[in-house]
């Protein structure tokens, strides 16, 4: 029985509503397969050809006694294949599904050509240009896809390789935009910034602690005192693993390599407290949740008075500051010291060293008036007493230096100040402790804020 198509319009999977092919197989089915994406809601004619083209391809595609496998079949395969070798797999996954097959999803895997290649990347190339994706995002879609081609011509696994031509070869990529230029922090804006008391004490360490190491926020978040990763007697650091957001594990690093570095000696008096306070257990530094690090970064950054315009404000040609900055921040200032590239690469841990030059030529540029980098961190942020700390050691004072039973008192105007119990204050916002420690000479008093 030949099989037989019908135009019609459906949603697409990506939101839009273009048109579809109704086909009937000889099986009884009727799938829909999507047509090419161009033809206007309008153009009934061009529709009807589409959906008889499709027709013949599938027909052609069940004259066989077994059913051909479509891309959309090997892609799951492949896809499969990656799983647990490849980090970002749920975003490859949608990917593919949004951006390549639409077109390529009911193809034979084993038959389609060069021209159906080109229509993804014409397809990509317009929402580039409608701004429904960044360039970047289709060039990601993209090396999937050449990725996946190759893969069918000559994977590791044999049971990948299902044809002798790969059809991406020497088609052109989509079109590319500009590179949005990277954010960094200058020494006297992190010095203000880890000053600041308002900013909570984890943040400014957390944030001391990407910049000095330059390392990778999934890297730091695995980093652990009884791990071997900090060699606290010899000031090395080891970068052997990294944080799977995505599975919640720990595995290798981006690049699959260790490294070793020295740790900036300005920075070994902030670890030796913190690892004295964690007794040499457990992780070495605790950071929020990944999904708003970069939105609680600049409303702390901001807080602290560090409101430099291109921190805060994203323009076509330039993007807000981000966690990952921190990373990009420790390694211009490494530059700009005149460190060998060479030695920055290592401790960075870049695969290539054209990765690394885009932070030496930006430092090339800056270094005057640029400011001490790695500079001594200030004894705030190095003080073991922090916030909490500080109440804890109060609260283990003899009993005669409280000024009275109820000391606790809310935070605000004096004249409203009363007494409360400890655990009221607790559910309050901010409250403050206040303690008084009686001499002829000068009597001491202790006030912090506990947030």
């Amino acid at each position: 029985m030949p099989c037989v198509a019908s135009p019609g319009k459906c949603h697409h999977v990506s939101g839009n509503v273009h048109w579809h092919a109704r086909v009937k197989l000889g099986n009884g089915k009727r799938p829909f397969v999507p047509l090419d994406p161009r033809i206007s809601h309008e153009d009934v004619a061009a529709a009807k050809a589409g959906a008889l083209a499709v027709a013949v391809d599938v027909e052609v595609t069940a004259a066989t006694d077994s059913p051909r496998e479509t891309v959309n079949d090997y892609a799951k395969r492949w896809l499969a294949d990656r799983e647990g070798r490849v980090n970002s797999i749920r975003d490859d996954r949608g990917r593919l599904t949004h951006h390549v097959l639409t077109i390529l999803g009911p193809k034979d895997a084993s038959t389609f050509d060069r021209d159906d290649v080109e229509r993804v990347r014409d397809d990509l190339d317009r929402k580039i240009v409608r701004g429904d994706l960044s360039w970047k995002t289709a060039a990601n879609c993209w090396t999937l896809l050449t990725s996946l081609c190759g893969d069918m011509v000559n994977a590791k696994k044999r049971a990948l390789r299902t044809r002798d031509d790969n059809p991406c070869k020497d088609v052109r990529a989509p079109e590319r935009g500009a590179d949005k230029a990277k954010q960094f922090l200058f020494p006297s804006e992190f010095l203000k910034f880890v000053e600041c008391e308002r900013v909570p004490l984890r943040w400014r360490r957390a944030v001391a602690l990407a910049i000095y190491t330059a390392t990778r926020d999934a890297e730091l978040r695995c980093l652990r005192w009884d791990g071997g990763d900090v060699d606290m007697a010899h000031g090395v650091l080891s970068i052997t693993r990294t944080f799977n957001r995505r599975t919640g594990k720990v595995g290798p690093t981006k690049t699959g390599e260790t490294r070793r570095f020295g740790v900036e000696a300005n920075l070994l008096p902030l670890l030796q407290v913190m690892h004295k306070a964690a007794k040499g257990k457990g992780l070495v530094a605790h950071l929020a949740s990944e999904r708003a690090m970069a939105r609680n970064l600049r409303r702390w950054l901001w807080k602290a008075g560090v409101r430099r315009p291109e921190l805060h404000e994203a323009t076509p040609t330039r993007k807000q500051i981000t966690w990952h900055d921190l990373r990009a921040t420790g390694a211009t200032w490494m530059a700009v010291r005149g460190d060998q590239p060479l030695a920055i690469k290592r401790v960075l841990g870049h695969r290539t060293f054209a990765t690394t030059e885009i932070y030496i030529r930006e430092a090339d540029a800056i270094r005057e008036g640029f400011g001490d980098v790695f500079p001594a961190l200030p004894a705030a942020l190095v003080d073991p007493f922090g916030s909490f700390a500080r109440i804890k050691a109060v609260a283990k004072l003899p009993a005669p230096i409280w000024l009275k039973t109820s000391s606790i008192e809310r935070g605000g105007r004096d004249s409203n100040a009363f007494p409360v119990s400890f655990a009221s204050a607790r559910r309050r916002s901010v409250f403050r402790l206040i303690v008084r420690v009686p001499s002829p000479f000068c009597p001491l008093a202790i006030s912090t804020a506990v947030r």
